[in-house]
């Protein structure tokens, strides 16, 4: 390496402190950026629970047709079977709700109505909880027309009632939130999924 090592072995060169390592820098940038696509599995996850519950739902309504139809003097819980039918399509709607939101939020834009799209966590919350209400009151309907229990049916309805009031505060904790959001900041600039282009 010059003068310095004339007549005897080389000597080693160090090795560059700024060396490029292969887990970090810009090849963890690329890794991270691109795990948001990793949502495509609970989304394409809850678009064949949507298929399945809708499925369901579809079949417990034949069978509410049928009992009419061809049963309609015998004393069947056609109501009954008539509200678990109601029961899977909310489930549905709510899978389809969230896999929406999720597309939304990770993947890229989609032409669908404002109150299915979310900019942020907080939102897909909010709505996972006004999908869940419905559900809730369909499950005390049920329990309603099932239950010989007066008493426990009271106390399944408050625990109901609880849960839906903490859910609609959320949900209106949340609408303020963005309210005041939307008013202080503009979202102009805001980089959303779509704005993301692979290199």
């Amino acid at each position: 390496c010059g003068i310095c090592c004339e007549g005897r072995t080389p000597c080693r060169k160090a090795p560059p402190t700024d060396a490029f390592d292969p887990l970090t820098g810009s090849t963890m940038k690329w890794i991270v950026e691109r795990a948001r696509y990793l949502s495509y599995i609970p989304i394409f996850g809850m678009l064949v629970g949507v298929l399945a519950a809708i499925y369901v739902g579809a079949e417990k309504t034949v069978k509410v047709v049928q009992i009419a139809v061809l049963h309609y003097e015998t004393n069947s819980p056609t109501l009954y079977i008539l509200f678990e039918a109601l029961d899977s399509f909310l489930v549905a709607v709510a899978l389809l709700v969230i896999s929406v939101s999720l597309y939304e939020l990770f993947i890229g834009g989609l032409k669908v109505p404002d109150w299915m799209l979310v900019k942020n966590l907080d939102e897909l919350k909010a709505k996972f909880g006004s999908v869940l209400i419905p559900i809730m009151a369909v499950k005390f309907v049920q329990k309603l027309l099932q239950s010989d229990s007066s008493l426990e049916t009271l106390y399944y309805g408050i625990a109901v009632a609880l849960v839906s009031f903490a859910l609609t505060a959320f949900n209106f904790v949340a609408d303020r939130h963005k309210e005041a959001d939307r008013s202080n900041e503009s979202t102009e600039n805001e980089t959303r999924a779509e704005d993301l282009k692979i290199k």
